[in-house]
């Protein structure tokens, strides 16, 4: 109990009309500056900060940004699961859970978020963890809105969305 096995680092490819296939990676880091990836079978402790970078190959990065929507997590590897616990809801940290924080989004093709690691009570000793990411094209302005409180503000989402995705690794 407390530990975790590191299961996979998940990559998608994804066919965009008109530009060929890019490629979505999420990855685990063990440090703030993403330097130091999760490799092969590592153990992860309950209450570690968890550092995950969401990167999107293929794609001319002078144009395109990648901005995390949604993240969550499950127990089990079904991302529709009905046992969920919400990291990140439209862009910004889940605001009753007070360990996840946004660090970078939509303002290159590399997202980066934090956490602290958990367990869902009596499911499982591994979380499943997903988020839903789109692509956005930089000239069309702001790609992700602040998440100050207060500052929220509706932005027209017609000019910008580009193309969306869904990936999933497990902790």
């Amino acid at each position: 109990m407390g530990q975790h096995q590191f299961i996979c680092t998940h990559v998608i490819s994804i066919d965009l009309p008109g530009q060929g296939v890019y490629q979505i990676h999420m990855i685990p880091y063990h440090d703030a500056q993403f330097t130091r990836p999760y490799e092969g079978d590592v153990e992860v402790q309950v209450n570690q900060q968890m550092y995950v970078a969401i990167e999107v190959e293929g794609v001319d990065r002078s144009q395109i940004a990648t901005v995390l929507d949604n993240c969550w997590a499950t127990p089990v590897n079904d991302s529709e699961y009905q046992i969920r616990w919400n990291l990140i809801i439209r862009e910004c940290p889940n605001p009753k859970d007070g360990t996840v924080e946004v660090l970078q989004n939509g303002i290159d093709t590399i997202s980066h978020f934090s956490f602290r690691m958990f367990t869902f009570t009596g499911a499982s000793d591994h979380i499943f963890l997903h988020c839903k990411v789109h692509l956005c094209l930089v000239q069309n302005g702001r790609c992700a809105q602040s998440c100050n409180p207060g500052r929220r503000r509706r932005r027209h989402r017609s000019l910008d969305f580009h193309h969306s995705a869904a990936i999933t690794i497990g902790l």
